[in-house]
């Protein structure tokens, strides 16, 4: 038998040869139409088809290792698929390049239930994803996942805990809704914090994914803008010139909203719905700055080049919206995919003031038009501030009356007052006496005090609130999870406690307060009568960027008040709206006012009342406000313990 010897150094070539191949170059575009896969709730079940979506193509490409760009920012509308995009570059990038890869949602809370609800379903449809990785540090939990090899893994972490960013370095990372991320009172901001953990790697890549929120301070807009700000461009259908679709030129059909349509801004073309998806197939992306490709891709995407939302359903929403800057700013934001640029203060007082006595209705009349009434209450250590405001159709509201109560909402005495003043009727316009429909009143400093006064009072006549700050929150919400300064769970109080976002409220009343005509939406009708000092309280707090505690971080923005100047009308004015709010104010439909109109301001049948009848209020009579000395010289006269009480509150 013929023995064959195997030279070892050809061998050991050999085997290495075979070991070595380069991997072929990963292609995040035909990874995802080969293992993405949407179920039967999705708008387009089945595989992923690249032809709906052609605008994503080069977005993929970019988050790909052979783009040499570090940061890929994705400032999109709603709902178009940018998480989709996001989960690709993640298991794609992981599966054909492995290495540890971090995503990260604005809260933990966020962050755990997308591990449990997207991610894991996502992983159990595609095999090779399921070969490769398994349960890691946390068995039965999905905030990590770990390759069987040991090369890499997935952390799930939320923006707001500091210490799940940190002693962590990841090649790759999602900064998924970027634009809800708040900074830490004590870590900073969670941006520069996570862009720290990719700080090691030189061929890191980081996708900045979200909609827009409100400009001065978006996170996702400063990151488009320091980026190549890429639009895609499509052919006109008429002419073929090359342009992005924008919101300058689409022309909303206020008759017939199926009509609305782009318009040309080279020739004028009229560009219909029935063109979209030809002129979508034929676009491409442009950078207005080309030079920044290298370093920082940042796309803008919104609505009007999706499938998913016809440019009807655009042009409805604008339509509903109009007039109202909350429901402007959720248009502008999640169908728009562009920030809400907001009035960081109101007009100047003395302006407002003259508008109110040339122009405003009679003090302590509740005017035309505006039958629900409300009662906003703020309480201080040694009084209770109100203010009466009545609110009608197309969101308009107007002024009443504005006063005070000396004394403690424990006394005894001062919650006689303030009962009477929940009781009390008003005169209306048209001589008819009209009972408050709604009461919030401030329960963020004296909570257990001003809950134990409201017992007494039904639910659906009095709210207890408090203000939050950042401009992320719902604008209302019930508190469900209400906690010590030591971070114990408190004890039911048997009624709700409502967080305000008082930063939406100041945005809105602001700007309406700029709007001059009685009749349009969302017009703020004031009062004549009032002093200087109230309109230099409702317009006391400006919206201001103020310089970040983290190191390098760009500025946050905060609401101040203005030297000198104290701001319990304005907060009465928002704990007012949010009374009205719950009441219906934004959503009663046309015939519910119409109703509510014709009950309360049909004249009463004895004939019209005089002058001094339509004058005279059973209500408390209103005192001047108090000036900063004032207050300061009333609490030298106050015992220990109501000095210790105003200093808490302060």
């Amino acid at each position: 038998m013929a023995i064959v010897l195997r030279n070892p150094d050809h061998l050991v070539t050999d085997t290495l040869a075979d070991i070595l191949v380069p991997p072929p170059p990963v292609d995040l575009n035909k990874w995802a139409a080969e293992n993405v896969s949407f179920g039967s709730d999705s708008p387009f079940p089945g595989p992923w088809n690249g032809d709906l979506f052609p605008f994503f193509k080069e977005i993929l490409t970019a988050l790909g290792p052979e783009d040499p760009c570090r940061i890929v920012t994705l400032r999109k509308s709603a709902q178009i698929g940018g998480t989709i995009l996001a989960q690709a570059f993640m298991l794609g990038t992981s599966l054909q390049d492995p290495g540890f890869f971090l995503y990260v949602h604005p809260t933990e809370s966020n962050a755990s239930r997308w591990a449990k609800t997207k991610l894991r379903p996502m992983i159990m449809k595609i095999p090779a994803a399921m070969r490769e990785f398994s349960y890691g540090r946390n068995e039965g939990t999905w905030d990590y996942i770990e390759r069987r090899d040991m090369r890499g893994g997935i952390q799930v972490s939320g923006a707001s805990s500091s210490a799940s960013l940190s002693m962590i370095s990841m090649k790759r990372q999602v900064q998924d809704d970027l634009a809800k991320w708040e900074n830490d009172p004590i870590a900073g901001d969670p941006e520069v914090l996570a862009n720290s953990r990719s700080q090691a790697f030189e061929e890191a890549k980081i996708f900045k994914n979200s909609t827009a929120l409100v400009w001065p301070g978006c996170r996702i807009t400063r990151n488009f803008r320091a980026g190549s700000q890429e639009y895609f461009h499509v052919p006109c259908p008429g002419c073929g010139h090359m342009h992005p679709l924008s919101w300058e030129n689409f022309v909303v059909d206020h008759e017939n909203p199926a009509k609305s349509h782009f318009i040309c801004p080279a020739e004028g073309c009229v560009i219909e719905q029935r063109h979209r998806r030809d002129m979508v197939k034929n676009g491409k992306w442009v950078a207005e700055h080309p030079s920044r490709k290298a370093t920082h891709r940042s796309f803008h995407l919104w609505s009007a080049y999706a499938p998913l939302m016809s440019w009807q359903r655009i042009a409805e929403d604008a339509i509903r919206c109009a007039g109202d800057p909350d429901s402007e700013k959720t248009f502008f934001n999640d169908v728009l995919g562009l920030p809400y640029e907001v009035q960081g203060e109101a007009p100047p007082f003395e302006e407002l003031k003259k508008r109110a006595d040339e122009t405003g209705h009679r003090r302590g009349i509740i005017p035309w038009g505006y039958p629900l009434l409300t009662l906003g209450i703020d309480v201080q250590g040694d009084r209770l501030e109100w203010h009466l405001q009545a609110f009608g159709p197309d969101l308009r509201k107007a002024t009443v009356e504005y006063g005070k109560i000396d004394g403690f909402i424990a006394d005894e005495e001062t919650r006689k007052r303030l009962d009477d003043l929940i009781k009390s009727t008003w005169s209306n316009a048209a001589g008819n006496r009209v009972a408050v429909d709604m009461v919030a009143i401030d329960g963020n400093a004296y909570t257990e005090d001003v809950f134990d006064w409201a017992k007494s009072h039904a639910r659906t006549k009095v709210m207890v609130i408090r203000g939050r700050r950042g401009e992320t929150a719902p604008l209302i919400a019930e508190i469900k999870d209400e906690r010590d300064r030591k971070g114990r769970k408190k004890k039911r109080r048997g009624r709700p406690f409502y967080n305000l976002c008082v930063s939406k409220f100041k945005l809105s009343l602001y700007r309406n307060l700029e709007k001059t005509d009685p009749l349009q939406r969302g017009y703020v009708a004031l009062a004549a009568g009032f002093e200087d000092e109230w309109f230099e309280q409702y317009t006391s707090e400006k919206r201001v960027a103020k310089r970040s505690k983290t190191l390098g971080a760009p500025p946050e923005y905060a609401w101040v008040k203005s030297d000198g100047v104290r701001n319990e009308v304005l907060d009465t004015a928002i704990y007012g709206e949010a009374a009205a709010i719950t009441k219906g104010w934004r959503d009663m439909p046309p015939e519910t006012w119409d109703r509510m109109i014709r009950e309360r301001e049909t004249r009463p049948e004895t004939g019209q009342l005089d002058i001094e009848d339509l004058l005279m209020s059973v209500a408390p009579v209103p005192v001047p406000l108090k000036s900063d000395d004032q207050d300061n010289k009333q609490k030298q006269d106050m015992s220990p313990a109501r000095r210790r009480a105003l200093r808490y509150a302060s």
